[in-house]
């Protein structure tokens, strides 16, 4: 078994796809809570662990054990970075002066904002 250097983990292209997928992600489950007002948080959570199957698509000679481990770890940072990206939208929309516990009235009553704070939201 060949060891893994560092210097390959630590590489721009490694840390580039979690960012992009979970920067795709973030942006379909908001488009999908304005539109259809799907709960963004268990959206995103899925998209993620759908993203994250990718890493059964590679070939080599990882077993299967070890690629269930890796999309584990993939989808979760792929959710994680998703909520991150969703909060830096938050702070730039919302500035913390006007932020307030009470959810955007949504539908007929009022406009609902892309950005949302998805870990106050009773949906």
């Amino acid at each position: 078994m060949e060891k893994v250097k560092v210097e390959e983990f630590l590489q721009p292209k490694a840390m580039l796809t979690p960012g992009i997928a979970g920067g795709v992600t973030m942006l379909i489950a908001n488009a999908l809570w304005v539109a259809f007002s799907l709960p963004p948080r268990w959206t995103s959570l899925a998209l993620s662990f759908l993203l994250g199957l990718l890493v059964f698509v590679t070939k080599g000679g990882v077993p299967l054990w070890q690629r269930a481990v890796y999309y584990l770890l993939n989808s979760l940072i792929i959710f994680s970075v998703s909520i991150g990206t969703n909060y830096v939208g938050v702070g730039l929309t919302h500035p913390p002066t006007r932020q307030t516990n009470v959810v955007e009235p949504t539908g007929p009553a009022g406009a609902r904002l892309f950005f949302g704070d998805w870990l106050r939201m009773r949906s």
